[in-house]
């Protein structure tokens, strides 16, 4: 088996959702998390579903470190991505990249061969927080 990329999610909602269950077809992606404020999200909903852990909040995620090569930020949260970004400054984690939304809808958009970017939910998501 090749490569894995383990990734963590952090919103269960319209982006979030869509994505979770995209990766979760893929075999070089491994989700090792959800959070999301909802635990009644589809994304949330999801997760317990297929056994992924999931936490209502973003900062246990942050706290699995250099466990998590990619953490999709796509909680609508504007003081999430600082959050985490301040969580793995601390820890000195070096290795984690936090994806903000553009990124997401990037990927999204690419996977459903799509013409067009895919409409974001966070509009005022923007860079590294």
């Amino acid at each position: 088996m090749g490569e894995k990329v383990r990734v963590a999610i952090v919103g269960g909602g319209r982006t979030g959702s869509p994505l979770l269950a995209d990766f979760l077809e893929r075999p070089f992606v491994d989700v090792v998390g959800v959070a999301d404020k909802d635990s009644s999200s589809p994304g949330a909903m999801l997760a317990k579903e297929r056994g992924i852990f999931f936490t209502e909040n973003a900062d246990v995620l942050a706290a699995k470190g250099n466990d998590i090569d990619v953490i999709i930020e796509v909680s609508g949260d504007p003081s999430v991505k600082p959050a985490l970004k301040d969580a793995f400054i601390a820890q000195g984690n070096r290795h984690t990249i936090i994806v903000p939304d553009l990124v997401a809808r990037l990927v999204m958009s690419l996977s459903a061969n799509s013409e067009d970017l895919i409409e974001t939910y966070h509009p005022d998501d923007k860079g590294i927080g």
